[in-house]
């Protein structure tokens, strides 16, 4: 197996602090309240890096169970109603318009970004 590259690290990384960060804003899945396999779910994909680390309380991350993030990536609507519902359709807008804007970070942003998210998650543990 190929060794991972630098920067494959370091998303890495800033995936497993994002998460735990998001666990423990929520402390439960948003959808069904569960506090059993919890895991971040993101309203849009994580794909796109605009918003695969969003921390904002009405950003793109929220803890989902596992089950609710396994339905989710398939059928998105309860995922995207519960937004909706929560925060309304005008932020779920902002935030979809968010997504689709092209966001290429640098290494050293990524290490800089997980440096910060590093000391929060921290200080909230």
């Amino acid at each position: 197996m190929a060794k991972k590259t630098p920067r494959q690290r370091v998303i890495k990384r800033l995936d497993d602090v994002t998460s735990k960060i998001i666990r423990i804003r929520d402390g439960a899945c948003v959808q069904c309240g569960s506090t059993e396999n919890l895991t971040n779910g993101h309203v849009f994909s994580r794909r796109h890096h605009s918003l695969r680390w969003d921390i904002r309380g009405d950003g793109n991350c929220h803890t989902q169970c596992w089950g609710c993030n396994y339905k989710h990536s398939f059928d998105n609507y309860t995922y995207y109603k519960w937004y909706q519902d929560k925060f309304g359709v005008e932020k779920f807008e902002q935030l979809r318009s968010e997504y689709d804007q092209t966001c290429k970070r640098s290494n050293a942003e990524l290490e800089e970004m997980y440096q910060k998210y590093f000391q929060l998650y921290k200080e909230i543990k």
